[in-house]
């Protein structure tokens, strides 16, 4: 792939320049320059899951594109089910993963007998030439268990491949005639990380053709419902070999773009942070300074009182009070926005696990989406805060890109989402309350209208059920935002303590530049000039 062999050979321009910063630059910049490798090794590959309810044919389909028919299990209990990822190998093998650590490994003959747990990755490594071609382009394709299943980790491992993929396909049984109402919500789920997946109509060989044009049609509708304009929809089919829309999607990957848009932002951090020590320092060695000595001693008490204390002054940034308070009312708008939704699932009998996913899915997109907003206000009234007090020290800036890592809001809405997928809690209380007037729903239909019923469920679920999500979040979204607004204060903290001992090791070499030549002097701020001018060479090519 093209974009990682740039990134590596600007990570060794960057190794090679680092040498001019400081002993304590250096060491930031080398865990900086190690937590992008990691993630540049991790992206050598986009992974591709195809995502759909139980038995709509994913496995099988999988199945006649590796040219290996009954190579993964299809028709698995939803208990063991696991998400099968695709690579070549000449020699044919599975590696079952649990928690990122191997677990068992086993010739590929017998990947029935893994001992799977839900949440396990399989690897599943095949002599394929489909795959091996596909691979060489920097895909892998994963087989992943049903959507909406009622098993809770398998949605908590689905979610995890919205983190670490970078395209879905979502297969659909020509049968259902159109997105399930837990399709549906995944789906707007997906919308809102900017992920349009590509829908492909698997089994057309059970309907007419023409009803088989309508079924896409209509799918396409409900796409452009949330937001995608240009949806991928397709047919397949397994049973008569036919991979035409699953070929053409692949075709349309661009695994280099995919790649630049992911890692791009993280690069150009990295070199604005070097860039930017570099400049101050020819700055500070090329003007005119007056009482360099004060000025050193000024700055060393004030980086000693800014590692004691964030100088926040009168800042405007909410209480983790508020901002708690602010995420649950997002998410009461939201489940209030979605409660006609919720109501009419209800009344079309759609069982309590279906009604619990399609929540989860709800409650997921907003609870991040709410956490990156309430993330970037506070850090943002931090920096203005901190600012003001040191506004005297015009060298120094806040370098706010740390706050732009998705990752980091990832794995902290993680911890969130353990309160949604404990049965013992938040949906142990929903049983105790939509189940008693299930029943009613029947009841109700005699002599009302439709809308009459909808409205009076809806009702139920705004004053009942919204309620109790909304009260069981409480203590975990607090708990998240406390520790976020720590996290946002010590990296304000490390960065302005950082830039504060940039401007005083460039006032140190300013003191000794008065035992240097006119020429010496020149020809090193000649030589760091130089380096700046390659870095930002880099930067303008991400």
């Amino acid at each position: 792939m093209k974009n990682q062999e740039k990134f590596n050979q600007i990570l060794e321009t960057i190794k090679r320049h680092s040498l001019l910063l400081t002993e304590d630059s250096q060491k930031d910049l080398a865990k900086r320059l190690d937590d992008f490798e990691i993630g540049l090794e991790e992206s050598s590959y986009i992974k591709v899951p195809l995502v759909g309810v139980f038995s709509a044919g994913k496995s099988s389909l999988l199945n006649i594109f590796t040219q290996k028919p009954g190579m993964l299990p299809v028709d698995t209990a939803p208990e063991t089910a696991v998400a099968y990822e695709l690579y070549y190998g000449p020699q044919e093998a599975v590696e079952l993963y649990r928690k990122g650590k191997l677990v068992e490994e086993k010739p590929l003959a017998e990947i029935k007998q893994l001992n799977c747990e839900p949440g396990d990755i399989a690897k599943v490594y095949c002599k394929s030439e489909s795959i091996k071609e596909l691979q060489k382009r920097g895909i892998i394709l994963v087989d992943m268990p049903g959507i909406g299943s009622g098993i809770e980790r398998h949605d908590a491992a689905i979610f995890n491949y919205i983190h670490s993929g970078t395209a879905f396909i979502l297969i659909v049984d020509v049968e259902q005639g159109s997105l399930r109402s837990t399709t549906m919500h995944f789906m707007q789920e997906l919308s809102q990380y900017n992920m349009h997946p590509a829908v492909l109509v698997s089994k057309v060989d059970k309907k007419p053709e023409n009803d088989v044009k309508d079924i896409v049609e209509y799918i396409e509708y409900q796409m452009t419902k949330f937001g995608d304009t240009h949806p991928f929809i397709s047919t397949v089919c397994a049973v008569n070999n036919n991979l035409e829309g699953l070929n053409c999607y692949l075709a349309t990957l661009d695994p280099d773009a995919l790649m630049a848009q992911k890692l791009g932002k993280k690069m150009a951090a990295i070199l604005k942070i070097v860039i930017d020590q570099l400049k101050l320092r020819v700055e500070l060695r090329s003007k005119d300074v007056s009482n360099v000595d004060e000025k050193l001693r000024q700055i060393e008490d004030e980086i000693a009182k800014v590692k004691v204390e964030l100088p926040t002054g009168n800042s405007n940034a909410d209480t983790p009070e508020k901002s708690t308070q602010d995420v649950l009312d997002n998410i009461k708008e939201t489940l209030e926005a979605k409660s006609s939704d919720i109501a009419q699932m209800i009344i079309d009998n759609e069982d309590s696990e279906t009604i619990k996913a399609a929540i989860i899915s709800i409650v997921r997109a907003e609870l991040i989406a709410s956490l990156r907003e309430e993330s970037e206000q506070y850090s943002s009234a931090l920096n203005s805060a901190v600012q003001e007090v040191i506004k005297d020290l015009a060298t120094i800036e806040i370098n706010e890109d740390f706050l732009k890592d998705f990752g980091e809001i990832y794995n902290q809405v993680l911890g969130a989402i353990e309160v949604l997928l404990n049965a013992g809690s938040i949906w142990g209380q929903m049983a105790k309350i939509l189940l008693p007037f299930l029943p009613d729903v029947l009841n109700w239909l005699f002599g009302k209208s439709e809308s009459e019923v909808l409205e009076e469920v809806r009702s139920k679920v705004l004053n009942k059920c919204v309620y109790k999500i909304v009260t069981a979040l409480q203590p975990t979204v607090f708990k998240i935002t406390v520790e976020n607004q720590k996290r946002i204060q010590e990296k304000i903290q490390e960065e302005l303590v950082a830039r504060m001992e940039n401007v005083k090791d460039g006032l140190r070499e300013k003191l000794e530049d008065a035992n240097k030549t006119k020429e010496e002097v020149s020809a090193e701020i000649d030589h760091l000039s130089a380096a700046i001018s390659e870095l930002q060479a880099c930067s303008e090519s991400i």
